[in-house]
């Protein structure tokens, strides 16, 4: 498959991939300006897995490609950007409701105090990890952030759907099932999805998502009640 990038963000993605060096990810062959990638199968799908009662076998999938992330790999680590830049909009957004007031003082709490950071894949959801027949389930279409690790683990919670995220019982289930599979703070997790739904409502407000940015602001609030 070749895959050809067509903004900053997406070049960065690239870069991030290459570094990796298919430890958890897709394969890229060559890159040169373009990545060329390892086919990999839309079946099984972890969408699926987790919208049919296999929620926590989907969980805990994402929790092993999200070890091959971030394993320890020898420096330097590629140049890509920290996360109080990728939090600017929640930061514009603090006075627009009690819920992004919250969510950006919880954010900043997190952002100046990170631990155990290292480069992140920075979009991990049930979308982007994808099963190889030869080497198992594997990431795609990074973003490429440094950050904290725990960071990464809360857009999971957040997807396959945001209905699914607020069905009655399932952010406590899965935060719990996350921290124990990934050796996590739970609390801290779910600090982390508490800013980050705020972030992604944020961005659905910019991109005038009115009912998608009312449902991630209510995950946000949910991780905060949770804490």
């Amino acid at each position: 498959m070749l895959k050809v990038a067509r903004s900053a963000e997406e070049v960065r993605g690239h870069d991030l991939m290459v570094w990796l060096g298919g430890q958890g990810t897709a394969q890229v062959f060559r890159h040169e300006g373009e990545a060329l990638l390892e086919r990999l199968e839309p079946t099984p799908s972890l969408t699926d897995w987790a919208l049919s009662g296999q929620d926590d076998a989907a969980t805990r999938v994402l929790c092993g490609a999200a070890a091959g992330v971030h394993a320890a790999r020898v420096p330097p680590w590629p140049d890509l950007p920290g996360l109080p830049r990728w939090f600017r909009a929640l930061e514009a957004a603090q006075g627009q409701g009690e819920v992004f007031a919250r969510a950006w003082g919880t954010a900043q709490r997190l952002l100046t105090d990170p631990r155990d950071v290292r480069p992140l894949h920075g979009d991990l959801h049930h979308g982007n990890v994808l099963h190889s027949p030869e080497r198992g389930w594997l990431v795609i279409d990074p973003k490429g952030l440094i950050g904290e690790r725990t960071f990464d683990f809360a857009n999971i919670l957040c997807n396959p759907t945001l209905e699914h995220a607020l069905m009655p019982g399932r952010l406590d289930r899965q935060s719990a099932l996350i921290a124990r599979q990934a050796g996590l703070d739970r609390a801290r997790l779910l600090a982390w999805v508490g800013a980050y739904a705020a972030l992604s409502g944020a961005w659905h407000l910019e991109d005038a998502q009115e009912e998608q940015a009312r449902q991630s602001l209510a995950v946000s609030a949910l991780a905060h009640s949770l804490l």
